[in-house]
């Protein structure tokens, strides 16, 4: 039975780790939380993540509160963009189209909009931001479980990143999911400094 309490001290040892590695995330997220529209940064972009479209073409609710939060922010910006990125499909499931149709529809000009096709995942979309779009300084808008990972992985990329949360009551649900993709975006940006470094 030895392999047992082996087997039993190694998944105690990696529960406590992915914890404690959630834990630092949101610790090193909260300063850079934005609490009102009167707290608009000074940003080149504000950074929409996509997220769930029905086969309609209709946001889901999580998306559409991303959506009308971003587009209240670039209101009260006249230089900043609007960045929509999300997952899509080749003549199929497209997130982002179905953003675009939203921001359109809500009167925002084509040329304060930049879309990202290729955002698969929080880490690519970021990624895609810095590098193809050149953007630094962005204001990221999500739900409150989601944003300290995704301002955790701007800061990882060497952005200068602040987050506005959708959802922020102590009765928003939390996606238990985000335990372990903050687990692996930690891991992710250990390894791709290491190349980086190199």
């Amino acid at each position: 039975m030895g392999w047992l309490k082996l087997l039993a001290a190694l998944a105690l040892i990696f529960a406590v780790t992915v914890w404690l590695i959630n834990a630092f995330i949101v610790v090193v997220a909260k300063p850079q939380m934005v609490e009102t529209l009167m707290e608009m940064p000074d940003v080149e972009a504000v950074v929409v993540p996509g997220a769930s479209v029905y086969r309609s073409g209709k946001l889901s609710p999580v998306l559409q509160r991303r959506m009308e939060a971003g587009i209240r922010f670039i209101s009260h910006n006249d230089s900043a963009y609007l960045v929509l990125s999300g997952y899509s499909i080749p003549d199929g499931y497209n997130e982002t189209a179905a953003m675009l149709e939203f921001a359109r529809k809500n009167h925002v000009p084509d040329d304060r909009i930049l879309t990202d096709k290729n955002g698969r995942s929080t880490y690519v979309t970021l990624l895609n931001c810095k590098r193809d779009m050149g953007l630094r300084r962005i204001l990221i808008v999500s739900q409150d479980y989601h944003l300290p990972r995704a301002l955790y992985i701007a800061k990882g990329l060497g952005m200068e990143a602040r987050g506005f949360s959708v959802e922020q009551s102590p009765t928003s649900r939390f996606h238990w999911r985000e335990y372990s993709s903050r687990f692996k975006d930690f891991i992710l940006l250990r390894i791709s400094g290491l190349f980086n470094a190199r």
